[in-house]
């Protein structure tokens, strides 16, 4: 017996009890179109989301859910009788790491100052993985024991969708502008909040917009002794001012940074943020400054270019595609605040100007704050005006980045995957092909590398060496999108 068909067998008889492990329910299994001991990928595409180039003609064996082999086809080694898949040119690259992910949507304002969500726990976990989103880090959440039963029966095989880094409850300070978050009062009151929800399982805290500084510092220092990391969606707090306290990673780039708010009142968050970033000059000296002290005090950046393109003079009226999506109450929630926000621009051009540049030198400090060394990654936020969701947001988000960063697709894809694999801790397991790491992979039916709008045809998503077929799940959410 040939000494490759006896590994073979070895393989498929330690690997067939590890796969009995997962029962998979009959949900799941609707989905499922691969779920083999042992797969191999030939004559693929692979981008290995280094940022390197892509090699064209190239096996993966995957076994166990692992990576096992990588290399050019002439060299494989391939047991009879394992599952084949010839990709026929098509595209193989890394399941993607996004860090800024909701189990919620925008939805209906219960008062003029106050904004409602509603947690979508059945069509958003399917997006996302639907798209290829294999991992993603929910950057605050409305319902936590909701995301943590969510996460549960994604584990479990009950419901299919992605790994998920789970973060606590909003840490707000006084005045929230959403009824659903609570109201941290004192630094006493963030360290017994830390406490509580670490013990509740979550794994990562978010900082929101009116937390004062004391109050945030106790929160990053009880989530530290925990070994835990803390972002945040700032602006009562400067970027400098929680770097300086040991923050962790910030959101939304540079759009929530008060740094450059002249006469800025400390812990308190000023009416002219926006203002100030578009009246910035980017090549100025206190933004390389800011952006080398966050560099050097290793504070990540995450891009949601996505949520906030309503800002620019290039926003698109939303596709037909995208408005099948939704149920008929949040399709009609969200083409009221589409046409709200136009008319806004419309009538008054300078603040639509204002908006413009802010978004535009956002998008120029993304780019200069990798280019100096920072670890920027990418994520979706769907919220905003209600047309950001899960799965067609997230390729829109990396999308942007090359069409107002200006990074090429292979950037692009690095920062989508190794990076947020970085970001989240993660890199020794995934973000990148590589023997040892989780066969998290998509097989696309293009050439992302040059042209990142390929990054929409995804055919197949493999999780732990699952392979998932993205159109039935996207056709599965249609029209659903908000009911639930």
């Amino acid at each position: 017996m040939k000494k490759s068909t006896i590994l073979f067998i070895i393989i498929c008889l330690f690997t067939a009890t590890a796969f009995a492990q997962t029962a998979f329910s009959v949900e799941t299994k609707k989905f499922i179109d691969y779920n083999d001991p042992v797969t191999i990928f030939k004559n693929a595409l692979l981008i290995d989301g280094t940022g390197n180039a892509a090699r064209p003609h190239q096996t993966v064996i995957i076994s166990n859910g692992k990576i096992d082999w990588v290399g050019d086809d002439a060299k494989a080694n391939v047991p009879k009788g394992a599952k084949t898949i010839d990709l026929n040119g098509k595209t193989l690259m890394p399941g993607l790491v996004m860090t800024h992910e909701h189990i919620y949507i925008s939805a209906f304002s219960r008062t003029p100052q106050n904004l409602n969500l509603r947690q979508v726990p059945v069509t958003f976990p399917r997006l996302y993985l639907a798209c290829g989103a294999t991992t993603i880090r929910t950057t605050g959440c409305i319902e936590p024991y909701s995301d943590i039963r969510i996460k549960k029966d994604i584990d479990a095989g009950i419901v299919p969708g992605p790994s998920i880094e789970l973060t606590a409850p909003y840490m707000q300070g006084q005045n929230s502008q959403f009824e659903q978050m609570n109201e941290l009062k004192s630094p006493e009151d963030a360290i017994k909040f830390v406490n509580y929800w670490a013990d509740q399982g979550f794994t990562s805290f978010k900082g929101y917009m009116n937390i004062d500084q004391p109050t945030l510092r106790a929160a990053i220092e009880a989530a530290h002794k925990r070994h835990l990391k803390v972002t945040a969606h700032l602006c009562a707090v400067t970027y400098r001012e929680a770097a300086e306290i040991g923050i962790d990673h910030l959101e939304h780039g540079f759009m929530e940074s008060t740094d450059f708010v002249k006469g800025k009142i400390e812990n308190a968050c000023p009416a002219s943020g926006l203002q100030s970033i578009a009246g910035l000059n980017p090549e100025g000296d206190s933004v390389k400054s800011l952006m080398q002290f966050l560099i050097n005090k290793k504070v990540g950046v995450t891009s949601t270019l996505a949520v906030l393109e309503d800002l620019s003079a290039k926003y698109k009226a939303p596709s037909e595609n995208l408005l099948e999506m939704f149920s008929p109450d949040n399709r009609d929630y969200y083409l009221k605040q589409f046409a709200f926000i136009e008319s806004l621009k419309a009538t008054t051009p300078q603040v639509a100007t204002m908006l413009n540049n802010a978004f535009t030198n956002n998008a120029r400090m993304e780019k200069m704050f990798y280019d100096m060394g920072g670890l920027l990654s990418v994520g979706t936020d769907p919220t905003g005006d209600g047309g950001i969701i899960a799965g067609l947001g997230n390729w829109r988000a990396i999308e942007l980045l090359v069409e107002a960063d200006g990074f090429t697709p292979l950037q692009a894809i690095k920062i989508a995957t190794l990076n947020g694999a970085i970001t989240l801790g993660f890199e020794k397991k995934i973000g990148t092909i590589e023997v040892g790491k989780n066969a998290d992979l998509l097989i696309i039916d293009g050439d992302p590398s040059k042209n990142i709008s390929d990054i929409r045809k995804v055919e197949w998503v493999f999780k732990n060496g699952v392979g998932y077929d993205s159109k039935k799940m996207f056709e599965s959410v249609r029209g659903k999108v908000g009911f639930y």
